[in-house]
């Protein structure tokens, strides 16, 4: 009986979500066709959650409530929708197609116009009861950056910028999107410092890394990043202090004599501060990363101290045999050149050919500039406390980036361990009504303005194609935003009320759009299409709408596929 609760638990919690995101939307869209119809005087003879054979059905007054076997959409059918029906004289006040042109025109309308005000209504509900958010806290500053040389430093709060208050991230990055050009005061809190700075720090103009945006560039501050080297580790020599605790590389250290540390840059400062002049040991706590973070999966190690240590306590991070996991690979991809080389994860890679690599940048520069006429590249690592070296021939991949590009270079199939975090999360809420709503409109904008961009930029070929998902995708989003939390899953439905608003606005037969084409075509001629046409158009829009669905089909199998294997 267990066993088969945990079947239906994990079968719910796979489709559950999607059938909940997609009902409400289809909900939300088919009550706007109603209402409206309802309010000019239109019988609405079906309202149907679903296609095919009614599974439940209700009549109430001139409409039949039904919810039908096919889940994957809805539509409200009207008395005189049909241009060959017949219609008697007396009932021609409730038909369809016999009301005004701007009637008919609002009637469709407001469909997709509800699915974008449910957008509003989501993004209000989600401020006002409020949400976990990126804080305003500066991830890691470089020493050479022009944040950097304005005063900023690694985690400094922000406060204000130019006296507007700043409780979050986003707040911050849209300021200084905005301020191209310009100077802004930004009023920081620092550890250390009894009262907030007050520091100038210029703006300049770069290229936006949002390919959604309608600003191809925006304000930037050189340095000015939210997100930190974390605490992954590695341990090169098994002899150092670490080494002999059992301390393994790719281990993420969570706290230090009993104190939490979250970033790399607050591994030195701890040790300093928590270990006292007589300490003869350090108390560390670690998981391993790819363990969830629950107390049954933490382990302490107590690393021992040299005698000497208060003498070199501005170095301890080395000295206990620490160091950052970056140059340590965390994982090595199945059939790829480096599994069949040899290469294994925890290998700390040293040179390739007779080059020192000090980042992970340098080497990616190395493969993607391999030259195919040669015989591979000669990678040298240290693989459990000894040089091992290593022929690996570069082969032509195709990725998808960030930014929804695809790009072909050279990999061999390695990952780094570095590993990134954003700064600590602020519950973030509003409660004056009135923000509550100008957030929510702020937020309906922005993200219709992303969507909208989105499909200008797969039109102009600087996305690709392959993006375009269908129901699987949104299946796989609906069901791991649910897991994430509520207020990711609401997010994700407004995203998607959204796109569902502009997909119907389409000027395709058949959508909503197409609809809307033919009354403004009725109202600029004084008379509507001929059938004959109209059918052309609706058979062309079903076809359109057809490869549209199978693209986003094959994407989504294909999307299945390379994630299984």
């Amino acid at each position: 009986m267990n066993i088969l609760i945990g079947y239906i638990q994990n079968l719910f919690s796979m489709v559950g979500p999607f059938f909940i995101l997609l009902g409400i939307l289809i909900f939300v869209h088919e009550l706007g066709h109603f209402l409206v119809a309802k309010y000019f005087g239109v019988r609405v003879e079906i309202f149907s959650m679903g296609f095919g054979k009614k599974i439940f059905s209700y009549k109430h007054g001139d409409t039949n409530y039904c919810l039908s076997i096919i889940p994957l959409g809805g539509y409200v059918k009207m008395y005189g929708d049909d241009p060959n029906a017949d219609i008697p004289e007396e009932n021609k006040q409730f038909s369809f197609l016999h009301k005004p042109l701007f009637q008919r025109f609002a009637v469709v309308l407001a469909g997709p116009l509800m699915n974008l005000f449910f957008a509003v209504f989501i993004f209000c509900f989600i401020v006002a009861f409020g949400e976990e958010v990126a804080g305003p806290v500066l991830g890691d500053v470089a020493t050479d950056s022009t944040a950097y040389k304005s005063g900023l430093r690694s985690g400094d709060k922000i406060l204000s910028i130019n006296g507007d208050a700043t409780p979050v991230w986003i707040e911050i990055q849209k300021k200084v999107e905005n301020s191209g050009g310009k100077a802004l005061t930004l009023k920081v809190e620092r550890k250390g410092e009894a009262q907030p700075l007050a520091l100038d720090v210029p703006v300049v103009f770069g290229e936006n890394d949002n390919i959604f945006s309608s600003n191809r560039q925006v304000g930037q501050i050189p340095g000015f990043v939210q997100e930190s080297r974390s605490t992954l580790v590695g341990v090169s020599d098994a002899q150092s202090p670490a080494g002999a605790a059992g301390l393994q590389s790719l281990s993420l250290i969570v706290s230090v004599n009993g104190k939490k540390v979250s970033y790399w840059r607050e591994l030195q400062s701890t040790l300093q501060e928590t270990l006292k002049p007589d300490d003869k040991t350090v108390t560390v706590q670690v998981r391993e990363v790819e363990k969830p973070d629950k107390p049954e999966n933490l382990r302490s190690l107590r690393l021992a101290l040299k005698d000497d240590w208060q003498q070199h306590a501005d170095q301890l991070v080395e000295a206990l045999g620490l160091e950052s996991a970056e140059l340590y690979i965390y994982q090595v991809k199945k059939d790829s050149p480096a599994d069949r080389a040899g290469m294994q994860p925890k290998d700390k890679v040293l040179r390739i050919g007779t080059t020192p690599i000090h980042t992970w940048n340098d080497v990616l520069a190395k493969v993607k500039a391999f030259e195919p006429a040669s015989d591979g590249l000669d990678f040298t690592v240290l693989s459990k406390g000894s040089e091992k070296n290593f022929k690996v021939k570069p082969e032509m991949t195709t990725m998808m980036t960030a930014k929804g590009q695809e790009e072909h270079r050279f990999t061999i199939g390695i990952v780094s361990g570095y590993s990134p975090i954003g700064t600590e999360p602020v519950f973030y809420r509003i409660s004056n009504p009135v923000e509550v709503f100008r957030h929510g409109l702020n937020e309906t904008m922005y993200w219709t303005d992303f969507v909208v961009m989105s499909m200008l930029r797969l039109i102009q070929g600087e996305v690709s194609a392959k993006n375009i998902g269908g129901v699987i995708s949104i299946g796989r989003v609906a069901s791991h935003s649910f897991a994430v939390g509520l207020s990711t899953f609401l997010r994700m439905m407004g995203l998607i009320s959204i796109n569902l608003f502009l997909l119907n606005l389409l000027p395709i037969p058949i959508l909503d759009g197409g609809h809307l084409v033919f009354y403004t075509i009725e109202g600029l001629r004084g008379s509507p299409l001929s059938m004959r046409k109209m059918e052309i158009a609706q058979q062309v829009g079903l076809m359109l709408l057809m490869m549209l669905m199978a693209v986003a089909f094959f994407n989504d199998l294909s999307n299945l596929w390379t994630n299984r294997w």
